[in-house]
């Protein structure tokens, strides 16, 4: 019986089958160029290469997919690439030695300086007429004659009669009334009146004792060793004075 002959279609398969087979072989081997990146090398997991021989070092960094470096030796099985989300350790909550206080804020720069204790001011000279007192003691000192006290009822008559010559526009021993110093003193209550010096348009205590001392009659009361009292009245409107002496 002769031999059957193939058909076309078998001889057509036959062939598909044949061209086939070395493209399959070359999938089946993993040996694709291109799979691991541009340069086509390739690396299994385990650090080999497909003919066993290790090409990495055993203590080398190996890249685990696309996720962060590990230092290490690589395992035996293939390591697959974690999937879980990476988290980040919550950072330790900072502490003190000692609690922190706050600082109370700079002075201001505007603010008025603080208060600076003061030397008290000087004592107020001496009144006028306290220093009239004083002068015709220190010249009386000098003649040998005893200081002359302030009274105060003659200090009161010689006030009055400096405010009314001020008041009424006149300069004299005389009121305009009448009276003279005798009986002004004795209007006050003095009842041993001495003398009486007045003045007008002077300033200072030192400059009307000054011109009295320039006066024989004026000086003649002021060193007048019988007389023991004194009282002194300015009138600082008309700048009159009046210095009054008693027994």
């Amino acid at each position: 019986m002769p031999a059957r002959r193939p058909s076309p279609a078998a001889l057509l398969v036959a062939l598909v089958v044949a061209l086939l087979a070395p493209v399959g072989v070359v999938m089946a081997t993993g040996l694709a160029q291109g799979g691991a990146g541009d340069d086509g090398e390739v690396e299994t997991a385990d650090g080999r290469d497909p003919d066993g021989q290790r090409v990495t070092d055993p203590d080398a960094p190996i890249t685990v997919g696309a996720g962060p470096s590990m230092t290490g030796t690589a395992p035996s099985a293939t390591v697959p690439p974690s999937t879980a989300p990476a988290t980040t350790a919550p950072p330790a909550p900072a502490t003190t030695a000692q609690p922190t206080t706050t600082a109370p804020p700079p002075p201001s720069t505007d603010a008025p300086p603080p208060p600076t204790t003061a030397p008290p001011p000087p004592p107020p000279p001496p009144a006028a007429v306290d220093q009239v007192v004083a002068l015709a003691n220190d010249a009386r000192a000098a003649a040998g004659c005893g200081p002359l006290r302030v009274d105060a009822r003659i200090t009161a008559a010689a006030q009055a009669h400096s405010d009314d010559m001020a008041a009424n526009g006149y300069f004299s021993h005389d009121s305009l009334d009448g009276r003279s110093f005798v009986d002004r003193l004795r209007a006050a209550g003095y009842p041993s009146p001495g003398g009486e010096n007045i003045a007008q348009g002077q300033r200072t205590a030192q400059s009307v004792h000054q011109a009295w001392m320039n006066s024989s009659g004026h000086r003649a009361n002021i060193l007048n060793c019988g007389f023991t009292t004194i009282g002194v009245g300015l009138n600082q409107t008309a700048w009159t004075w009046t210095q009054d002496f008693g027994y």
